[in-house]
């Protein structure tokens, strides 16, 4: 009997568990089976159901009693794939047969009247061997099934070993060369497979050589092809000579952190390891040379940690992750890798690394010794060898104590000295003496500052040997050749002075010149002019320099300065990001989130012997490739002590490695020495979506499919893929080639689907690529051939449908043709002589056509001489204007005025129709009017219109029936006298318009015309006398102007705008108003045509 050492996790590699749980899709917490398909899916078996994982997603596989092409049980027990990609599922209701191709589900299950059956439901192991026959554990049997026939052979040992034969988690089976190990309840059997015979293997509390204990969990063979076998009491080493068993068991009498004996399962890993699933007592790693093990349990505030201590399997898969199959926590996972970063950080367990906190705020490495400064707790000094940490503080005896717990700065000099600037000052440790003091204690200098609550931030020796130190409130320059201090501060007046007290970061250039950071700017110090050049900020900020080249700084706060050892550029940390500075021609160029960068807050910055550019930020760690200018990020899957890292904790030692520290402890890593992740993943499609023409959204397992056919009509279409490589999942990238649409290559990210939306029709080949999170890309793509079809109209057989209607009509045009040419020629015959005879009738209709418009003009020459003059107008009224513009050639409207005594009669009328009825209207109405004001002398203007409509009713009545009278007069009469300042109106429709003060007076006329008042004698026309002023305008017209459409979207004038207009040119001259009236028409009838006869008659009394 052996006792087992224990080395609890913690020291200075701690281990980086993942968690998938229900959350995650996981089908139950209680993973009870792992396996690794040929395509390389993971295949977990749970207490409700199988799960295949892809990295991204779990698909379930579980018991429908309505569906028999679904999994005969849901408690899985036991998994196994061959050699065709078949999974093949034990469980607790029998054997099942997975096709992955096509997802069709073959069970085996038992029948008592068949011998070649299953023997019994309950399937606790199942075994693929090298033939490809297929082995099943059951509670009394071990059976062979015939894939070809379906039929089962049982072997069953003499003795009744089998019973009671059951577990919850299921039983191991093993080959080797020449048979079959096989784990139970009762102890280990063998089966012989050549002479087909059991051997039994049990505990036998007087044998010291026999197994452990009789309830077989886990089967494993090392490098060496030794057996080992884990029970539920102890590990067992097999010596297949001897036949004996050395035994294993757990040392549980030290305190620091026990483990359990009773073990679930076991693993052989690929460095040599045996990874031991304990129940209750975590995960551990058992090392076979040294027979030690290290204890990974679940640790309450570490998210990290394992999740259950509890744990039914353990499983490695191909590239070397390790998969926990927990008891009710679900699934973790361990990148077994190595870790592309070392991590340090206070962890519990009674070997663990015991540094007195996490929160880092500086580091120095040297030798075996890494110093670090903590926030708050002091200094810590870690051997590196050993793991044991010594600490120091302000409470720490003389020589050992330091002047302040918040450690921001620690700087070796020249003279061999380490300096660590405080929030209290700065003390100096002398490695000859081995003692730390007190700076004014070592120097005797002729001035020191006051560094009480002035927190040092930053240290540097510059070529001269003199320190800068710089910190909350100024920058000091100690001279070490004559012990003299020189304080800078920012000048508000000096322009060449420090851009701000609070000084984040140091750098002395190759030329001498120091570099300071602010949190307000950066400044470069010349020792010549003793001056601080301000760098960064440009009176146009906006001008950029070039392609990604600005004037400005991107962020005047300022973390890291450094100087590239390659071209001697300067390098910035910022709170918006990278900044690289050609101090040739003062320009700036970012890198920013956009670029690659995992934050925006770049705190450290430290450039390895390749020249690429590391920076710690808030989101985990960046590389900026020299050459390539590209950004690579880093994570805590990566082995990262969190994503969050602190400004000033950085440093990179003789050997290249390189220190960054963070919230959580601190990493370190040689760029030299990084070893990418190896392994190639295969690439395959997963699901398809789309949205088919019912607008149903329809998914689709496409894992196997070669060829997709679609409809032109479905949408949305969405592919998902997976790189099947597990360290990273989330940082597999791809690339994708749609061929039929764009035969180049494009870049997917990160991102496992491709949304492709809608495709016209056609044939297309959707390729994929894909790679692991470290960039090995697999060169074999994932290929679908996606076909399109056509709506039917589109389709092949409506196009040859479409050809032969083409050549049928061409058939029929050219027999028609041949029938018409004939009956053409006797056609133009007859055109002929109708040709002739219609050339005759257009002669005769040109000469009456120029008879009418001959009569037409005569007709508004008659017009032209009835209407009053212009010169007649005037010198009545010599401050007027008439606004007329006919329709047609001749009008509707008219216009009427005349004289007797002091009394001027104007009329503004318009008779029903414009062209030639209105025209011919506009006679009699002239006529009717001059006979009423000459010959019978009435004055009275509401008497004159009820005399013009008698006359209009008799003039229309000879000749036709009363009651077809339809024409008549809109009409506005007026009479000045300019004896009284007097205006008397009567008004048909039309209104007068009196502009008086800014205002317009409306005086309105009768609701009805002259001329239609035939058959209703009561109806009068209202006289209205008003008294006129000075300076008033007066305004008559037809209702032309107000109905012509016309404007930015074609509508009515209307009077509403018409007398806004009148008012507005009111004030103006008449001649102005007319011009006015004119100007304003055209443009709003724009191109339309006019719709009526216009007349406005405009007075300035």
């Amino acid at each position: 009997m052996l006792l087992i050492s224990r080395l609890c996790t913690g020291q200075i590699s701690e281990a980086f568990f993942e968690h998938f749980t229900v959350d995650d899709g996981l089908s139950q917490s209680s993973v009870n089976y792992i396996a690794q398909g040929r395509k390389g899916f993971l295949w977990l078996g749970t207490q409700d159901g199988l799960n295949k994982f892809d990295g991204y997603k779990f698909k379930f596989y579980q018991n429908n009693p309505l569906d028999s092409n679904s999994l005969s049980g849901n408690w899985v027990y036991s998994i196994d794939t061959d050699t065709l990609g078949i999974v093949w599922i034990g469980t607790n209701n029998g054997l099942n047969k997975l096709y992955q191709n096509s997802e069709l589900i073959k069970r085996y299950n038992s029948n008592p009247k068949d011998p070649n059956s299953l023997c019994e439901n309950e399937v606790f192991g199942v075994l693929v061997d090298r033939f490809g026959s297929v082995w099943v554990k059951t509670a009394s049997a071990l059976s062979k099934l015939d894939t070809a026939t379906g039929k089962f052979t049982r072997f069953e040992p003499q003795i009744d070993f089998f019973r009671p034969n059951r577990s919850d988690k299921g039983f191991p089976l093993l080959e080797d060369e020449e048979g079959i190990w096989v784990g139970s309840a009762t102890g280990l059997l063998y089966f012989n497979r050549k002479l087909e015979q059991f051997k039994s293997y049990n505990h036998d509390a007087a044998d010291i050589n026999s197994i452990s204990n009789d309830f077989i969990t886990g089967l494993i063979f090392d490098k060496n092809g030794t057996l080992w076998i884990s029970t539920h009491y102890g590990l067992n080493k097999f010596n297949k000579k001897t036949r004996k068993f050395q035994h294993f068991y757990n040392d549980l009498t030290p305190s620091g952190c026990p483990i359990t004996n009773n073990i679930n399962h076991i693993f052989y890993g690929y460095d040599g390891y045996i990874w031991l699933a304990t129940y209750g007592g975590g995960l551990n790693k058992f090392n076979p040379e040294t027979h030690t093990v290290e204890v990974y349990k679940f640790q309450k505030n570490n998210e990290n940690s394992i999740s259950y201590d509890y744990i039914n399997f353990v499983f490695e898969d191909k590239s070397h992750n390790l998969f926990i199959g927990t008891d009710g926590a679900g699934l973790d996972k361990l990148d077994l890798k190595p870790k592309k970063f070392l991590l340090y950080k206070n962890s519990f367990g009674e070997n663990s690394l015991k540094l007195s906190e996490n929160f880092i705020a500086s580091i120095y490495a040297e030798g075996d010794e890494i110093w670090v400064g903590t926030w708050d707790n002091g200094l810590d000094i870690v051997n590196r060898k050993t793991g044991k940490v010594k600490h120091f503080s302000n409470q720490s005896p003389v020589g050992e104590r330091i002047v302040g717990n918040n450690v921001h700065v620690i700087m070796k000099d020249s003279r061999n000295l380490l300096w660590l600037g405080t929030q209290n000052g700065i003390t100096i440790y002398d490695k000859q003496k081995n003692k730390f003091s007190d700076l004014k204690d070592y120097f005797s200098f002729k001035f020191y500052p006051n560094f009480n609550k002035n927190r040092i931030y930053t240290m540097l020796e510059d070529n001269k040997g003199n320190v800068w130190v710089g910190t909350k409130n100024g920058l000091q320059l100690f001279d070490m050749k004559n012990y003299n201090v020189t304080s800078f501060w920012k000048s508000i007046t000096d322009t060449l002075s420090l851009f701000d007290n609070n000084i984040t970061s140091l750098m002395c250039d190759i030329d001498g010149f120091i570099w300071i950071g602010t949190s307000a700017g950066l400044n470069m110090y010349d020792y010549k002019t003793n001056k601080f050049l301000r760098i960064g900020p440009s009176k146009n900020p906006q001008i950029k320099a070039g392609k990604n080249k600005y004037y400005k700084i991107s962020n005047i706060y300022i973390y890291e300065i450094i100087e590239d050892k390659i071209d001697g550029s300067i390098w910035i940390g910022t709170g918006s990001g990278l900044n690289h500075y050609d101090k040739s021609n003062g320009t700036f160029q970012y890198f920013t989130e956009k670029d690659g960068l995992p934050n925006g807050t770049v705190y450290e910055i430290k450039q390895d012997k390749f020249g690429n550019i590391w920076m710690s930020t808030n989101r985990g760690i960046a590389m900026l490739d020299h050459k390539t200018f590209k950004i690579r990020a880093y994570d805590k899957a990566d082995g990262l002590q969190g994503l969050e890292f602190n400004n000033g904790a950085s440093f990179i030692s003789k050997t290249g490695e390189i220190y960054f520290g963070g919230t959580n402890g601190f990493n370190s890593f040689n760029p030299s020495q990084m070893n990418d992740n190896p392994f190639i993943p295969n690439v395959t499609f997963t699901t398809f979506e789309k949205i088919n023409s019912n607008n149903v959204k329809e998914v689709q397992n496409i894992e196997n499919v070669k060829e997709l056919i679609l409809s032109y009509s479905d949408h949305s279409l969405t592919f998902f893929f997976a790189a099947l490589e597990y360290t990273n999942p989330q940082k597999n990238s791809y690339m994708y080639m749609l061929e039929g649409l764009n035969n180049t290559w494009a870049n997917n990210g990160y991102r496992d689907f491709i949304e492709l939306g809608t495709l016209a029709p056609g044939e297309y080949y959707l390729r994929v690529k894909g790679s692991n999170n470290d960039l090995k890309w697999n060169d074999k793509e994932a290929i679908i051939h996606i076909v399109v079809n056509p709506p039917f109209f589109k389709s092949m057989y409506a196009y040859m449908f479409y050809v032969l209607i083409v050549l049928l009509g061409v058939l029929w045009y050219v027999k028609s043709r041949t029938n018409k040419l004939t009956k053409i020629n006797e056609a133009l015959r007859i055109k002929q002589l109708a040709a002739l005879e219609i050339a005759k009738q257009r002669e005769e209709l040109s000469v009456k056509n120029k008879n009418i418009m001959d009569s037409i003009n005569y007709a508004k020459r008659i017009q032209e001489a009835m209407l009053p003059s212009e010169y007649l107008f005037r010198k009545l009224l010599p401050n007027s204007f008439i606004f007329y513009k006919p329709k047609d050639i001749v009008s509707g409207d008219f216009y009427w005025v005349t004289e007797k005594e002091s009394k001027i009669f104007i009329a503004a009328v318009d008779c029903t129709g414009h062209g030639v009825p209105g025209a011919f209207m506009s006679i009699i109405g002239f006529d009717l009017l001059r006979n009423i004001t000459k010959e019978q002398g009435t004055e009275n203007p509401a008497q004159i219109l009820n005399l013009l409509n008698l006359g209009i009713n008799e003039t229309f009545s000879k000749h036709a029936n009363e009651s077809t009278l339809k024409d008549g007069m809109d009409v506005s009469l007026l009479i000045i006298d300019r004896n009284l300042n007097t205006l008397e109106y009567a008004g048909a429709f039309n209104p007068l318009y009196i502009a008086r003060d800014n205002k317009i007076i409306d005086i309105k006329g009768n609701r009805f015309a002259v001329g239609k008042l035939e058959g209703n004698e009561n109806l009068k026309f209202d006289n209205h006398n008003v008294k006129y002023k000075n300076n008033d305008t007066i305004y008559i017209f037809s209702d032309g102007y107000a109905d012509q459409f016309g404007g930015p979207v074609g509508k009515k004038f209307k009077f509403r705008r018409f007398r806004h207009l009148l008012l507005t040119i009111s004030g103006l001259p008449v001649i102005k108003q007319k011009a006015f009236l004119e100007e304003n028409f055209e443009s709003w009838k724009g191109q339309l045509e006019q719709v009526d006869d216009i007349l406005v008659i405009g007075i300035k009394l």
